[in-house]
């Protein structure tokens, strides 16, 4: 019986201590301050569908980017609004904008997603810290993951709008709702 007792306190003290652990390497305490069109975007360096990682500064200069923030690979919604952007990917490209997405979800996950919507910009991955997504201030703290917001940043880094979604579990925001506004930030018609 006391041997059995002795495991039973071992296993609950293994399991307490794991969940410890991953609750530190999940949760920060920090609160996320949201960013506004005017300042400067945060800078990232984030794993990609591409299989490289990608830096907003990799853009500066050269692109505007179209930075979409979603909740999860695989959700009917995301999906969605991820296909939205593709459909209209050739105006996006006219207007030298670069299309890149972000979740919390891991690049093997965002990898398959991408190649089962055949995606033609990269996915990126703010797995597991959510620095990024804490940065822009888009993070749902009760479900760890990102809330649907489009930022558009100019080739300086400066973002230059900010669309936040009013539900983002069943809103799917179409390209051409998007693009007018975006052809007047970026100067084309």
């Amino acid at each position: 019986m006391e041997r059995r007792v002795g495991l039973s306190r071992r296993i609950l003290a293994n399991v307490l201590f794991g969940a410890a652990l991953a609750l530190c390497s999940v949760v920060d305490p920090r609160p996320t301050a949201a960013v506004e069109g005017g300042q400067a975007a945060p800078e990232f360096t984030l794993p990609s569908t591409t299989g490289v990682d990608i830096s907003l500064s990799d853009f500066k200069g050269k692109k505007f980017v179209f930075l979409e923030f979603y909740a999860a690979d695989f959700s009917p919604a995301c999906a969605a609004n991820l296909s939205a952007r593709k459909a209209n990917h050739k105006s996006f490209e006219d207007l030298g904008v670069q299309v890149l997405g972000v979740s919390s979800n891991t690049t093997f996950s965002q990898q398959t997603f991408a190649e089962s919507l055949k995606l033609p910009y990269p996915l990126l991955s703010d797995f597991p810290d959510r620095k990024v997504i804490r940065a822009y201030g888009v993070l749902n703290e009760k479900a760890m993951i990102s809330i649907r917001t489009f930022f558009l940043i100019d080739r300086q880094g400066v973002i230059r709008k900010k669309w936040v979604i009013e539900n983002p579990v069943t809103t799917v925001v179409y390209s051409d709702t998007l693009l007018p506004d975006i052809q007047a930030i970026v100067g084309k018609p």
